[in-house]
């Protein structure tokens, strides 16, 4: 089997540390240690020009489809309690209200895995994505040093591009995220960046700050007053209800005429309970299907504790509470195991893949590369590597680079 992705050589020490100051300075890439051990890797993956063009095709294809079952599903109210999600924010779905805004602006990023059956999705960030800093700073930095390479599309640029097309020149664009949280705070950082460049004037600030008056958005704070144009939302869907009143969440989930990126709905396909209802539904999911291992309810196994599952929570962050028996620490494990065999309505247990490992200079990494969507069309590469086949908050955030010669944008 040719794998189209392979790891380039270690940059110096030196070059490296000056990498990461361009980093800190240039993108807003502030989390630059996990523990003892840095997050920004000394070499790129290098991905074949046959490669993106299967991931750009790839990933299109599950955002129409993913798109598709989200309307089906919310004309379907009562399949909402398989997918697991706060009964408060089920109940705004269940009302039935459609927001006749139809501007929303919708950014994914599907997670792939080069695996012995070729390339495997393990998830889609369907609700609040990240990594746009490494996808788009730390890829270009690398680039800069790596004769004969060059970076992906940049999701920073493209994102922005979506916003402008329904933001006027001055317009003001809110950047709303858990403020508490700094690596939220330097995504939101970045993209204001962007944005400020391109004219329009970019708000950081809490879910809490929003007020809605007539379905739109409005914003009275000590530090800014005004109406948003857009609100992008760092924020995952399930943590709204706990973030204010029902008047100040409930827009998200269906009546906002502000344009929203992404709205509330987008929690619908986030659920890694969402194959469990496949189906039942009349769209076509011929991509999930090939792409995505075999989900079930934990109910499904009469012994959970298995060496070809993984287990997941319905909603999580950064690969927390994932399980994978012998990679996952046993105590943590069996702690995981525990919850997921207490709350099985509220898990996942999925068909375990073998990703295949590529060697590096210190050592072979299990690679991840996350693809991106804006309104539908492929927005850029994320790369991700792990010493093990579990991607967490432990892994590295390494650059992705293609070969300048063999490199076509996508159209």
């Amino acid at each position: 089997m040719t794998i189209p992705l392979s790891a380039g050589p270690d940059v110096a020490p030196a070059e490296w540390s000056e990498l990461r100051l361009r980093a800190i300075f240039d993108h807003c890439k502030w989390d630059l240690q996990c523990g003892d051990h840095p997050v920004l890797a000394r070499f790129p993956l290098i991905l074949e020009s046959e490669g993106v063009s299967e991931l750009t095709n790839l990933a299109e294809r599950l955002t129409y489809e993913a798109l598709a079952a989200e309307n089906e599903i919310l004309a379907k109210p009562h399949l909402l309690s398989r997918l697991a999600i706060p009964a408060v924010i089920r109940r705004c779905f269940e009302k039935g209200t459609k927001a006749t805004q139809r501007r929303h602006i919708r950014v994914m990023r599907f997670d792939f895995h080069y695996t012995t059956r070729g390339w495997q999705i393990s998830e889609v960030n369907a609700d609040v994505p990240g990594g746009y800093v490494e996808a788009s700073g730390w890829n270009r930095l690398f680039a800069t040093r790596s004769e004969g390479f060059c970076a992906p599309c940049s999701p920073t640029k493209t994102y922005a591009d979506a916003v402008c097309e329904v933001a006027p020149p001055g317009s003001l664009i809110a950047l709303a995220h858990a403020t508490v949280y700094s690596e939220d705070r330097q995504v939101m950082m970045h993209l204001g960046q962007e944005l400020e460049f391109r004219g329009r004037k970019a708000c950081l600030l809490s879910p809490k700050n929003l007020k809605w008056n007539g379905h739109h958005a409005m914003l009275a704070t000590a530090f800014v007053s005004g109406e948003p144009a857009v609100v992008i939302r760092l924020s995952p869907a399930e943590w709204l209800p706990r973030m204010g009143d029902r008047a100040n969440w409930e827009p998200w989930f269906g009546s906002s005429l502000t344009p929203l990126s992404n709205p509330g709905s987008a929690i619908v396909v986030q659920s890694k309970r969402f194959p469990l209802i496949w189906d039942e539904l009349n769209t076509n999911l011929a991509t999930w299907r090939k792409l995505l291992p075999k989900s079930s309810c934990p109910s499904h196994f009469p012994k959970l504790d298995r060496d070809d599952l993984v287990l997941k929570p319905a909603f999580g962050r950064v690969g927390e509470d994932v399980a994978i028996r012998g990679v996952t620490d046993a105590d943590r494990y069996n702690q995981i195991l525990r919850d997921a065999l207490r709350r099985q309505t509220e898990w996942i247990a999925q068909e375990r893949f073998d990703v295949i490992p590529i060697p590096t200079e210190g050592g072979d990494v299990f690679p991840c590369i996350g693809v991106y969507t804006v309104n539908g069309r492929m927005a850029g590469l994320y790369g991700r590597a792990a010493h093990t086949a579990l991607i967490d908050h432990d892994a590295l955030d390494v650059a992705v680079l293609l070969r300048r010669e063999n490199h076509r944008r996508p159209q």
